[in-house]
C-alpha cells in the first residue's frame, strides 16, 4: 500500500524532480537532513551536534480527510491525497502519530524513516500545540479527522506554500468548516509560534578541565531530568576514563576525562531520551519523504562532539541610526546547522533583554550571507543590542554590538503619515518635538468638520505615537492636523471598512 500524501502514482515523478530542482526545494531538503551544529569551547576547539537514531515504520493512516488539490498548489497537480496523522511503529511502539512535512513526495507502507534531528519552527509550535499532541483546547474541532486534516494543511502551508484558500478545491468532509480550522492554525502560528525551537535533550558539555566533559540531560520542557546507561564512545586515537555515565536529578554526570585526544577525535553520547513533538524523520529510500513527529514521545538521541571543527562565523555586527529607527546589519562567513538569529535589546544598565523578531538562518552554507533587522519607533534612551544565534537543536550563542545606540531629542517639530494607510479601524501617528511646549493635534472630516482632538496639551522634547481608533467613523477621506511652536502641518489618511 503506498500513501500519498498530494499525488497519485502517474505523478510520482514529477513532483519529485520539483522539489529538488527547485531553489527552494534544494534549500528545505538542506534543512531536513542537516544536523550538525558547532560551538566554540574555552580552550579546545570542539563542535558539538545532536542527532537521533531512533527510526520510524509507517504502518497505516489514522484521523484525517481525503484532499483535492487545485492546480494552484504546489506540486502543480489536480489529484488527491491524504490529509492527516499517520501511524508508525516507531522504536517498537506501535500507533505513533506522525504527519508528512512534504506535500509532494509519496511514501509507502513499511517504509522506514530516521529520526534527522532537524525541524522548522512552525512544525515545533503545531505540533507541541495541536492534536494529537493535544486533544482538548479551546477552537478544536469536534471530529478528530477535520483537526488532523485542518493541522495538516497548516503545516503544508508553511513547509510547502499551500494556499488553504485556493490550492485546496475539495475534502472528503467538512470542507468550509476544515478550511477555517486551518487559516485560524495558521494566524496562531504566524503570531505566536514563528521563533519556536526544541530542547536537546542530551547535550555534551564542557567540564571542569580542558580535556574533560560532562553529560547534560533534560526533558522537552527544558527540566532536568535524571538518565541512567548513557554509553560513550570516542572515534580516532584517544580514550576515555569510562564509557558509561548516569546523570542525576539535576541532569548533570561526572566528568569524563579525553586521554591522548587530537583533533578529529569524535565522541558520541547515546542514550534513551525524550524526543519532542515537531522533529523530522528522513526517509531512508532514494525518494526521501519526510514527516514530523506528532508528538513527544521516547527513544534513542546522540550528542557529539568532534575537535578541530569550525563554528558558525560572525564576520560583522554594524547599527545605524535614521530618526528614532535602528537597523542592525550583521553577517556571517559560515553557517552549519544555522536555525536563525533572535535580535534582543536592552536599556543601558538594565539587567533584562527583550527579544525583538527572529531572523531565519541560512542552515549551511560556507558563503557570506548578509542579514537586517529595523528596530522602529524607539524612544529616547541609550540601547544595548545583542543577537543570540540558534541552531536546530536549540543550542545558541551570543553575539553583542560593541557600541551604545543613543536615540536623543528631534532636531525638529514633525508629524509622519500614519500607520497603517489605509487602516480599519485603528492607525498610529507618531509625531516629534524639538523642545518642549504645547501641542495640538486633530482629527477632521472631509468636509473640514472637526471630528477628534487627540493630543491638546503640554509635552517634552520627544518622540511620540499615539493611537486613533475611527470604529463609529463611516468609511472615507480624514485630515489630521498638528500645530505646536509656530509649526503646523496636515496630513490626510484613509478609512476604509
Amino acid at each position: 500500500m503506498q500513501i500519498f500524501c498530494l499525488f497519485a502514482i502517474q505523478n510520482f515523478y514529477k513532483p519529485y524532480f520539483l522539489l529538488i530542482n527547485h531553489p527552494r526545494g534544494r534549500h528545505k531538503m538542506k534543512k531536513a537532513i542537516l544536523i550538525f551544529t558547532f560551538l566554540l569551547l574555552a580552550s579546545v576547539n570542539i563542535s558539538y551536534s545532536q542527532f537521533g537514531n531512533s527510526r520510524a515504520i509507517l504502518t497505516g493512516v489514522g484521523n484525517g480527510r481525503n484532499v483535492t488539490f487545485t492546480a494552484l498548489a504546489p506540486c502543480d497537480t489536480g489529484n488527491t491525497g491524504f490529509g492527516g496523522v499517520i501511524n508508525c511503529t516507531l522504536d517498537g511502539v506501535t500507533n505513533t502519530p506522525f504527519y508528512c512535512l512534504d506535500l509532494c513526495t509519496p511514501i509507502s507502507v513499511g517504509d522506514t524513516v530516521k529520526d534527522s534531528s532537524s525541524t522548522i519552527p512552525q512544525a515545533i509550535y503545531i505540533t507541541n500545540t495541536y492534536y494529537p499532541s493535544r486533544t482538548s483546547y479551546p477552537g478544536k474541532m469536534t471530529s478528530n479527522n477535520d483537526e488532523a486534516c485542518a493541522v495538516q494543511l497548516a503545516i503544508w502551508h508553511f513547509r510547502n506554500g499551500l494556499d488553504v484558500t485556493t490550492g485546496v478545491s475539495n475534502i472528503s468532509a467538512n470542507v468550509a468548516g476544515i478550511k477555517a480550522r486551518a487559516l485560524d492554525i495558521i494566524a496562531d502560528v504566524i503570531a505566536n509560534g514563528g521563533s519556536s525551537i526544541h530542547v536537546s535533550t542530551i547535550a555534551i558539555k564542557e567540564g571542569t578541565q580542558s580535556d574533560q566533559f560532562y553529560i547534560e540531560t533534560k526533558d522537552t520542557a527544558g527540566l532536568p531530568i535524571a538518565v541512567s546507561n548513557i554509553q560513550l564512545t570516542i572515534t580516532g586515537i584517544g580514550t576515555l576514563s569510562t564509557y558509561t555515565v548516569n546523570t542525576n536529578a539535576s541532569g548533570v554526570s561526572p566528568d569524563v576525562t579525553v586521554l591522548n585526544g587530537d583533533n578529529g577525535d569524535v565522541i558520541k553520547a547515546t542514550a534513551t531520551l525524550q524526543i519532542p513533538g515537531g522533529i523530522t524523520y528522513s526517509g531512508l529510500s532514494s525518494v526521501k519523504q519526510l514527516l514530523v513527529l506528532g508528538r513527544t514521545t521516547t527513544g534513542l538521541r546522540t550528542a557529539q562532539i568532534t575537535y578541530g571543527a569550525l563554528p558558525v562565523e560572525l564576520g560583522s555586527f554594524t547599527a545605524s541610526i535614521n530618526n528614532r529607527n535602528v537597523e542592525l546589519n550583521w553577517n556571517t562567513s559560515t553557517e552549519t546547522n544555522n536555525a536563525g538569529f533572535e535580535v534582543e535589546r536592552k536599556l543601558s544598565g538594565s539587567e533584562s533583554w527583550q527579544e525583538l523578531a527572529f531572523v531565519s538562518g541560512s542552515g549551511f552554507t560556507n558563503t557570506v550571507r548578509n542579514y537586517s533587522y529595523t528596530d522602529r519607533n524607539l524612544s529616547e534612551g541609550t540601547y544595548n543590542y545583542r543577537l543570540k544565534q540558534v541552531d536546530y537543536n536549540g543550542n545558541f550563542e551570543y553575539f553583542n554590538l560593541n557600541s551604545e545606540i543613543e536615540i536623543g531629542t528631534p532636531n525638529s517639530f514633525n508629524i509622519s503619515q500614519n500607520y497603517p494607510n489605509p487602516f480599519n479601524p485603528s492607525t498610529k501617528i507618531n509625531f516629534e518635538m524639538a523642545k518642549e511646549g504645547n501641542v495640538s493635534i486633530k482629527v477632521f472630516d472631509y468636509t473640514g468638520k472637526e471630528i477628534s482632538t487627540l493630543v491638546n496639551g503640554f509635552r517634552s522634547a520627544g518622540y511620540y505615537t499615539i493611537d486613533f481608533n475611527a470604529i463609529n467613523l463611516s468609511s472615507g477621506i480624514y485630515f489630521y492636523r498638528m500645530e505646536a511652536n509656530n509649526f503646523t502641518k496636515v496630513m490626510k489618511m484613509s478609512l476604509i471598512k
